[in-house]
């Protein structure tokens, strides 16, 4: 990379990640470290630059621009040295239902897995988007569904933050409030068949074999007992006559 180009990268690297990070939909960590392949998928869909290979962007905060951002090689973290922009503030619940909806990006398996259990938790903060067309980036840079949420429904249980104007972030999502696509045979093939399998489920159906094993002995039931076969229990009339010994004891 010339020096020329590379002076127009550091130039966007640094509004990029020191000034405006939630134009792009760049979520800091809570040391306001960010992924440098978070910083690559921006470039990416940005088209700031071609033929960049993430190794190449790796060493330029590492030695190129080591006076402007420190750099975590084993985690493969960058922060710029100075940054001028708000880090994400807490919303109130309450807060949420002044947005009409909010778009994120959600893995299918990550999907599937919430249409499930009902709810997910994430690792980290996760964007909730009110810019469509910043959500799409998102989306196809991390090959990802597009998922539209509707705030009235999100779960007052989680903790929510306003970064920048237009992006809440949470560390959690409920199935509820989100509409995404149909989970069918056609999905399962088309995303999920390579490794998909069915997780298996607690029920409380009881299996055939378990009744003869009940804590409860038929033989004080009052009714005829079931014999699978075997010869038939006395009927009710006989278990009239031993409850009424045993008052009379």
């Amino acid at each position: 990379m010339d020096s020329i180009h590379s002076k127009s990268l550091l130039k966007f690297l640094l509004y990029l990640t020191a000034h405006h990070p939630e134009e792009f939909g760049l979520i800091p960590n809570k040391d306001n470290f960010f992924k440098v392949k978070e910083i690559f998928q921006v470039l990416i869909f940005t088209k700031k630059v071609s033929n960049l290979k993430i190794t190449l962007l790796n060493q330029l905060f590492t030695y190129y621009f080591r006076d402007f951002f420190e750099f975590l090689e084993n985690l493969k973290l960058v922060r710029p040295k100075n940054f001028f922009y708000s880090p994400p503030k807490e919303l109130h619940f309450s807060e949420l239902f002044k947005y009409n909806k909010f778009f994120t990006f959600v893995k299918p398996r990550l999907w599937y897995k919430l249409s499930l259990d009902g709810e997910i938790n994430f690792k980290e903060r996760h964007p909730l988007f009110l810019d469509k067309e910043l959500a799409e980036n998102w989306t196809k840079v991390k090959g990802a569904l597009l998922i539209e949420v509707t705030p009235k429904f999100l779960s007052p249980n989680l903790t929510y933050e306003l970064f920048g104007d237009s992006i809440v972030l949470t560390y959690g999502l409920n199935y509820k409030a989100c509409r995404g696509p149909k989970i069918d045979e056609k999905f399962i093939n088309k995303f999920l068949k390579d490794n998909f399998s069915i997780e298996r489920r607690d029920h409380h159906i009881i299996p055939f074999k378990s009744i003869e094993t009940e804590s409860e002995l038929e033989e004080e039931l009052p009714y005829r007992k079931i014999t699978h076969g075997k010869k038939k229990e006395k009927p009710w009339k006989t278990w009239q006559k031993k409850k009424q010994r045993e008052r009379e004891r």
